[in-house]
């Protein structure tokens, strides 16, 4: 008999965090993504203009065009939809 065990901790040795920093936003295609927490309509639509102002020529792909609330963006496959829209950064928000 062969048995595999799993630690049910979870613990498994990171060597990374976080994605590496960007060099900058300039012609970066940046995506929001909403868990309707807190007045996203209103939030979102500041930042991406302050962020097109600042950096006119990135793409910003609004919070509408992905799957919105806690429980559609928490998931596995919300990578996959981001890469298919092209995401190099994301604005996640907001929080309660």
């Amino acid at each position: 008999m062969n048995l595999e065990v799993f630690d049910p901790t979870g613990a498994l040795g990171a060597t990374q965090m976080h994605a590496p920093r960007l060099d900058g936003l300039s012609g970066k295609t940046i995506c929001e993504l909403s868990n309707v927490l807190w007045e996203a309509s209103r939030t979102f639509p500041l930042i991406r203009e302050l962020l097109r102002a600042r950096f006119p020529d990135a793409t910003i792909v609004p919070y509408t065009e992905f799957p919105v609330g806690r429980n559609l963006i928490d998931v596995d496959k919300i990578g996959e939809v981001m890469q298919e829209k092209g995401c190099q950064a994301v604005i996640g928000g907001n929080s309660a």
